[in-house]
């Protein structure tokens, strides 16, 4: 293996799509924080954002947003700042948490639901849960529990192949291409010796963990049961998995330790 600089890494990783800070906060926060009362000092994040490119006005912007709209707490502790997710931003990450770090399990059942000529599509996607995945006006796929409605034609979707028209609806070409990009930056990484240093493996973690969030999150469960394994997304999840065991997640109190020694 080839050792490099793990900036030149952190680099060809971010330019995997827009890094929005108050985003990429959630994604640090998130992963380094373990226990709702965990709490993050500001060197130490600025020390990480700054890894990505993000500058500390920025970062400022940032808080002040997650602050106001409810997802983080920060509290003064000295001269110094400190910050952890809200009571809010806890519960938004914990129901998350599974379908990020690849815990999820493969729902028991997808069914396809068919609406009825009377209904418009409007009224058909009203009567579908949040994460069904439309693959025509008025037909959808569904994974897990769903409620009856008369309304509603429902089988279970269990076909020899998933045609290329459907695989399209449910992993569209600009996603597909984006899993490609991540998964080339990542073999890129997994490719290399990493160095020790910890907030430099740290910030390398975090910006593959945060890309790989931003796409995981546009899509549910549908996906993960309908494509074939070697769909863009599983191809990428496998990498990703594959990275985070390999930059594990580090002590937050080490990386408190390593700012403060500058």
């Amino acid at each position: 293996m080839q050792t490099v600089d793990l900036q030149e890494d952190i680099n060809v990783v971010a330019d995997c799509g827009p890094l929005k800070v108050w985003s990429v906060v959630v994604t640090i926060l998130g992963d380094l924080l373990q226990s709702e009362d965990a709490w993050l000092s500001g060197p130490v994040l600025d020390a990480l954002v700054s890894r990505l490119g993000i500058n500390n006005q920025a970062l400022r912007v940032a808080l002040h947003r997650l602050r106001r709209d409810g997802w983080i707490t920060s509290e003064k502790r000295g001269r110094l700042s400190a910050h952890q997710l809200s009571a809010k931003g806890w519960a938004e990450t914990e129901a998350v948490r599974a379908q990020i770090y690849g815990l999820a399990d493969t729902p028991e059942a997808v069914w396809l639901a068919v609406g009825g000529p009377s209904l418009t599509a409007v009224e058909f996607l009203e009567l579908l849960p949040a994460q069904a995945v439309s693959l025509s006006a008025r037909s959808a796929l569904v994974a897990g529990a769903i409620r009856p409605s008369d309304n509603l034609l429902l089988t279970r979707f269990t076909p020899e192949r998933v045609p290329e028209w459907a695989v399209c609806a449910l992993a569209p070409a600009e996603l597909a291409a984006e899993y490609d990009a991540l998964s080339a930056a990542v073999g890129l990484v997994l490719a290399h010796n990493t160095p020790d240093g910890t907030l430099d493996r740290t910030a390398l973690r975090l910006v593959i963990l945060h890309h790989w969030r931003r796409l995981r999150l546009r899509h549910g469960a549908v996906q993960d049961a309908v494509l074939p394994s070697d769909w863009p997304g599983a191809r990428a999840q496998r990498l990703v998995m594959q990275a985070l065991t390999r930059l594990e997640r580090p002590d937050v109190a080490e990386l408190e330790r390593q700012v403060a020694l500058g």
